[in-house]
């Protein structure tokens, strides 16, 4: 292939997902390669390039060859994990190196993958389509680990996407950045995700935010958005894809067509939704058509014997084939989403409670001591009087604290807080109603 003339490659949400600890000339130089190679992964197992068009591709001299080899060498010995969201549930964990092998002679690069790594590379289940021009731009390397992680979750269909919470723990892992450095939040924040986040949005057609959750009394959770912009600039588009036959669907046509599904077929399904199911087919267990759709194309990967992936896809929606150890493990995971999205929910909520009651007392300071009158708990009451004051009490955080802060809630502050709790109520039906 012509590596100069290819600016777009597909990357596996797996090998996104890695360990950072990589620099950047070394991520670029690995996204470089795979695309070189990419058409070549289910035939060959060694792939070749030439060291000028390697180095023009990475924008640095070919001459220096040392800095090339050096490079090379670097990701023969780096060992990183993959899929570490698990943003693919299909994959199971892996290990491996960046490159199994590397070889200059006569200025031909040749090079190999892992073979646990190549079979996941070519054509995966769960994927992104990024920019190789565009990488080259980046001057900060946890710029271009972001940027990866966020494309990886944009839906084309919508135009935007957003992220899992991630823990702050694994977001180090993706960033390459050890609790050493940068231990606290706030100087991660100031010199590793505000410069990434700025450098995207001034360097892309796309805007990205970030948004935090506390564990306790720490930011323990991230959250990324990410946005197409409706003005595109008029100089080179950043973001092109290989693939706009599929770009331009329904975000579930898109699935469908990922999994097997011919593409009219798979516009034909999102479009009629429960009318693709025959009309005497009992459905009274289900209220999401996505998941429906998900479970079926779960069990078509499961099955064997099937010649006709995709045909089989659209019997299984048409005549609601059955699998009850599927569904039953289906109905686990919808189980433990719902839970992970209600404790989210409460958490929010009660964040938001804390933040208004706060501000009602440093608005109105007597409230403070109207509610410290209710108090009928005599341990909390013996723990008020090892203050001076119940607004110090109140500081110190703890039962004491919490005490006050449902006496308010209740008998002072429940018209404040009346929206906070209805939108929390509305919020947790529609969960409910949605995962059931």
């Amino acid at each position: 292939m012509d590596l100069l003339a290819r600016d777009e490659f597909i990357k596996a949400s797996p090998a996104i997902q890695i360990q950072g600890n990589i620099t950047h000339l070394q991520r670029r130089a690995w996204n470089v390669l795979l695309a070189n190679a990419y058409d070549e992964l289910p035939n060959k197992e060694m792939h070749r390039v030439s060291v000028v068009e390697l180095a023009e591709k990475l924008g640095f001299n070919s001459r220096n060859q040392e800095h090339l080899k050096d490079m090379l060498k670097a990701l023969t010995e780096c060992i990183v994990e993959w899929n570490t969201l698990g943003k693919d549930r299909k994959q199971v964990w892996g290990v491996a190196s960046l490159l199994a092998s590397a070889e200059i002679e006569k200025g031909i690069c040749t090079y190999a993958f892992a073979p646990h790594l190549r079979l996941k590379l070519y054509n995966p289940r769960v994927y992104a389509k990024l920019n190789l021009r565009l990488q080259n731009r980046f001057s900060d390397r946890h710029a271009l680990i972001l940027w990866e992680l966020c494309f990886d979750y944009f839906d084309a269909a919508r135009d935007a996407g957003e992220t899992p919470f991630i823990p702050l723990e694994k977001f180090r892992e993706l960033m390459g950045v050890v609790d050493a450095v940068y231990p606290a939040f706030k100087t991660l924040n100031q010199c590793v995700i505000k410069p990434a986040v700025k450098e995207i949005n001034e360097l892309t057609n796309f805007f990205v935010e970030v948004e935090q959750k506390r564990d306790g009394r720490r930011i323990g959770f991230l959250k990324f958005r990410i946005s197409r912009l409706k003005a595109l600039p008029a100089a080179e588009p950043t973001q092109e894809s290989l693939f706009s036959d599929i770009e331009d669907l329904p975000a579930l046509a898109n699935v469908l067509v990922q999994a097997g599904v011919a593409r009219r077929e798979a516009q034909k399904i999102a479009h009629q939704e429960w009318k693709a199911v025959d009309a005497d087919v009992s459905m009274a267990d289900y209220r999401d058509f996505e998941a429906y759709v998900q479970e079926k194309i779960g069990l078509a990967k499961q099955a064997t014997g099937v010649k006709n992936l995709g045909g089989f896809i659209i019997q299984a929606i048409r005549e609601n084939y059955q699998d009850p150890a599927l569904q039953a493990q289906l109905a686990e995971r919808k189980h433990k989403e719902q839970r992970a999205m209600l404790d989210a929910l409460e958490s929010e909520m009660l964040e938001k409670r804390k933040a208004l009651l706060r501000q009602a007392v440093r608005t109105d300071p007597g409230l403070l001591e109207q509610a410290s009158a209710r108090i009928s708990a005599r341990i909390i009451r013996n723990r008020l009087e090892n203050y001076t004051s119940v607004a110090e009490a109140y500081r110190d955080g703890g039962m004491v604290t919490a005490e006050l802060n449902a006496i308010l809630a209740e008998e002072f502050c429940a018209e404040l807080l009346a929206p906070v709790f209805e939108a929390y109520a509305a919020e947790k039906a529609r969960i409910l109603g949605e995962t059931v």
